[in-house]
């Protein structure tokens, strides 16, 4: 059973089937064959088991859902059982049993137990002749049948002796093979027993309590088939009452309650002659730590930090798209801007994305439309041309007939390299079989066969650079791939673009701009799922996957040499502490050595002296000789001075030299620093341009919004705005099975105003309530067929008590069966101003989990969101300024240049 948090979790008990009827409707979990009689409590115990916090019990795996738990036993278990011996699985057993050493030490020691030790029954490789055979043991003599044995060991490491016989290769016995064999003759398959099988069939067969000193016991249902004891030896079991108690006790419940009584009035008297001598002494109540980050709901709300905000800055939500719409607008222009490199599509801006979908008009006319549509279309094309692609039509569930019908059609018509036809020949030469056969096919569905016609040829070439009559290739292109699941208005597309018999492919360019614009956002959701599976995008994929792992290793060599810097840095440091302290000493040495302080005493002293020696000289020498001498003590002062200057002037200049090469050295050590944050920073830019599989938010808030930054991915300066999403159907779940739900949402009411949080919550319970109905529907249904079935084996009466219960069931809620649960999509708002990133990190708590995580995300990237702010409202200025400019000058200039309108595929050329 898998685990959580090391432990077994119980499954919920079945429900009494005497507390409903037959017809009362029950949840079943498929794989924990759980019975629920409520949605709510199957949907909380789903998402429960749905956690990736289980363990598998047998390989230790973490980190699992419980199903992929359960998947991991169940796979361990049964190669366990298929390659551990069937005659060795009793004995091994009964070793292990009341073991009391660690699972390592059982293993080595049932290792070398049964090496050499062979049952009967057990196959084994015998060596006869010097050659290795496959073979069965077929007796285990006992000793008094002992005899000497061919070719065997002169001791062998275990006595015994085996009947052997041979097995053939249908693991058959050979007559006349047959030996008695000692175990330096016998083996066992490498793969049926070692040590890593012995580790896993025990802990698959026994278990063990967490006290110390437990022992490991057989399971009891395996006990019973092996006939193995399971009364604990009088020595464990004092040692594990014992631990019982000493764990009862730390739980507060003593284990003799007598006892416990007794000491719990000795207690109260002690302390009530306590009472009675001194005073009570105030009992100081100990406050749990709090721990953070933590989970942002469980946070006080009104315990703010320093830098929170009471309420969310307001977002903006002015768009040019329908909030239905905008998530799948968001994700095609993610897309033709990531993968532009491969479809020669240079790149462009969400808001001139959003304006060239709205474009209406037939002049002036978009060529940023028909370049994504032309790009995308010869991506399929190419693929079709080198005979590469095969399309898979989007899977979905309809309750339409006609659109099952149509849709068999559309998926016998799709042309591949391998695909044949029994009567036609579909090749692009034969444009007549080709038009007769497609006529054949609309004859059952609602569309204008001259569709055929305008389509006809659109897969025999690439669309030209020109971008001429590509709306006549997308018209041919979704008649032939188009699917209701895919599109889900494909017809009403055909009908719009190719209206009656005498349309021509002139007249498709004219109206596909008056298309609505949910029909052209599904055609180009299309097209991007069937151009996502081309080899130039998988190519294209590889390469930037490829590229991903090139930067991996740049930046774990970048972090090398970050952590290299820095023990060069504190090396530096400590050095430059030391020197310091060591020209502080000899500054001192130095003021007690040097003369100069002393110099007028000893001048003085020397002059005293002098007079005193000159007054006793003056009397046998010449005046000459003295003034000879006084000269020569005069020389030897001034030579000693200048020695004393030089070696002063030789100490600082070997200073000065010592301090330049100490600033040369930490100027280095700070350009190197500088040029690894530099390269950092390009390897993040690099790697977030590489990540085309899967683009990840910024982060999430306290209310499950999700934040988006596309800008860095594509291009530079692609949408300059933080997108906010609203949180998706899990996301809902989880709030909405939280004990503090009304807490929750009285506070969001506060601190996000603009949120609706409360809506979604309510609009979500309509969706499970719709889809419940539909289920309760599709089961009366379903119960209605099967006692249809079975009017044979029933009576009248019943047949028509049940029809009456039917009707009563359908009646009771009504509901329209063909129309599926929609799922109601996300709110998409915006940030496009640098104070409100300021407000909205404000309004951030960096105690919550979420949110610490979305404040380092948004402060990582902090620079280039509000560059790319300013940059756009730079842009918008200069706009402004040129179209004053140009309404003062009274030029007559046309806007075509502008915006979308003015939009030029470089990269096609």
């Amino acid at each position: 059973m898998p685990l959580l948090k090391r432990k077994a979790i119980k499954p919920v008990p079945p429900p009494d089937p005497n507390e409903f009827d037959d017809n009362t409707p029950v949840y079943m979990m498929d794989f924990t064959n759980e019975i629920f009689t409520s949605y709510e409590d199957y949907v909380n115990r789903y998402f429960f088991y749905k956690q990736k916090s289980w363990q598998c019990e047998t390989t230790g795996k973490s980190g699992l859902t419980y199903e992929e738990a359960l998947e991991s036993e169940h796979k361990e278990k049964s190669m366990v059982a298929n390659k551990f011996p069937p005659q060795l699985r009793k004995p091994l057993l009964e070793f292990s049993q009341f073991q009391t050493t660690r699972i390592d030490a059982v293993v080595d020691d049932a290792f070398i137990e049964f090496k050499n030790k062979y049952y009967l029954n057990e196959n084994v490789h015998v060596e006869w002749d010097n050659q290795t055979y496959s073979g069965v043991v077929r007796k285990v003599l006992p000793e008094e049948e002992w005899k000497e044995v061919k070719n065997g060991a002169a001791t062998p490491e275990e006595p015994g002796q085996y009947l052997v016989q041979v097995l053939d290769e249908n693991s058959r016995g050979i007559k006349g093979m047959e030996r008695v064999v000692d175990c330096s003759l016998l083996s066992r398959d490498r793969l049926a027993f070692n040590k890593n099988i012995i580790r896993k069939y025990i802990r698959e067969c026994t278990t063990k309590e967490s006290y110390i000193g437990a022992p490991w016991l057989v399971k009891p249902s395996l006990a019973k088939k092996f006939g193995i004891e399971t009364k604990l030896p009088a020595d464990l079991q004092s040692t594990r009452d014992l631990a019982i108690k000493k764990i009862l006790k730390r739980k507060g419940t003593d284990p003799a309650p007598e006892l416990a009584a007794a000491k719990k009035a000795k207690k109260e008297a002690s302390e009530k002659v306590k009472e009675e001598t001194t005073t009570q002494p105030t009992v100081v109540e100990v406050k749990p730590v709090i721990k953070y980050p933590m989970e942002d709901l469980s946070l006080d709300a009104g315990a703010l930090s320093k830098r929170e905000l009471v309420a969310r800055p307001t977002a903006q939500k002015e768009t040019s798209v329908p909030q239905d719409l905008f998530e799948s607008v968001i994700m095609a222009w993610q897309f033709l801007n990531t993968f532009g490199t491969p479809l020669r599509l240079s790149p462009f801006g969400i808001k001139a994305f959003e304006d060239s979908l709205s474009h209406s008009t037939v002049e002036p006319r978009s060529v940023m439309v028909a370049e994504y549509h032309s790009t995308l279309m010869n991506a399929i094309i190419q693929d079709r041309m080198d005979g590469l692609v095969k399309p898979v039509l989007a899977t979905g569930s309809t309750t339409n007939a006609s659109a099952n019908i149509s849709r068999d059609d559309r998926e016998s018509s799709i042309m591949t390299d391998n695909s044949t036809m029994d009567d036609v020949d579909l090749s692009i030469g034969d444009q007549d079989d080709y038009v007769h056969h497609e006529r054949r096919k609309l004859a059952q569905r609602p569309i204008n066969e001259q569709v055929v016609v305008v389509g006809q040829g659109w897969d025999a070439k690439l669309v030209p650079s020109s971008r001429d009559c590509w709306e006549a290739v997308l018209v041919g292109l979704i008649n032939e791939l188009g699917s209701f699941e895919a599109i889900p208005n494909v017809d009403r597309i055909l009908n719009h673009l190719v209206p009656d018999e005498r349309s021509t492919r002139d007249d498709v360019e004219y109206l596909f701009p008056s298309l609505p614009l949910e029909d052209k956002v599904s055609i180009l959701v299309f097209l991007i799922e069937t151009a996502s599976g081309t080899s130039a995008i998988r190519h294209y994929m590889d390469v930037c996957r490829e590229q991903l792992k090139g930067l991996r290793q740049e930046k774990f060599d970048l972090n090398r040499d970050k952590r290299n810097l820095q023990a060069e840095k504190a090396e530096m440091e400590r050095q430059d502490a030391i020197n310091a302290l060591t020209e502080k000493e000899n500054g001192l040495d130095l003021a007690v050595a040097t003369p100069e302080a002393s110099q007028p005493d000893s001048e003085a002293d020397s002059i005293h002296s002098g007079k005193q020696n000159g007054d006793s000289l003056s009397r046998s020498e010449s005046r000459q000789e003295k003034l000879k001498r006084q000269q020569l003590e005069r020389e030897q002062e001034e030579h000693r001075k200048s020695q004393d200057i030089l070696r002063r002037r030789a100490v600082n200049k070997a200073k000065s030299a010592e301090q330049k090469a100490r600033l040369d050295a930490r100027k280095k050590l700070h350009d190197q620093e500088n040029a690894l944050l530099r390269r950092e920073d390009q390897i993040d830019r690099d790697s977030r341009r590489c990540a085309v599989a899967r683009i990840k938010p910024l982060g999430q808030d306290r209310f499950f919004n999700r934040y988006w930054y596309f800008d860095g991915v594509t291009s530079v300066h692609a949408t300059d705005r933080i997108y906010i999403q609203s949180p998706s159907f899990l996301d809902l779940e989880t709030v909405r099975t939280r004990n503090d739900k009304s807490k929750i949402l009285a506070r969001q009411k506060v601190e996000d105003p603009s949120g609706e949080l409360e809506s979604m919550l309510k609009s979500q319970s309509e969706e499970i309530g719709a889809a419940l109905v539909l289920e309760k529907v599709t089961r009366v249904k379903k119960l209605q067929q099967e006692r249809e079935r079975e009017t044979d084996s029933e009576n009248e009466e019943e047949t028509k008590t049940s029809s009456n219960y039917e009707k009563l069931a359908l009646a009771d809620q009504e509901f329209d069966e063909t129309k599926a649960v929609e799922h109601k999509s996300s709110q998409w708002s915006y940030y496009s101003e640098p104070e409100q990133v300021d407000a909205l990190l404000l309004w951030l708590n960096e105690k919550g989990i979420r949110e610490h995580a979305l404040i380092q995300a948004i402060e990582a990237q902090y620079d280039t969101i509000v560059r790319g702010m300013q940059a756009h409202h730079q842009e918008i200025l200069n706009h402004l300024q040129k179209e004053q400019a140009r309404r003062s000058t009274r030029v007559k200039t046309s806007q075509a240049s502008e915006g979308y309108l003015g939009y030029v595929n470089k990269a096609s050329k």
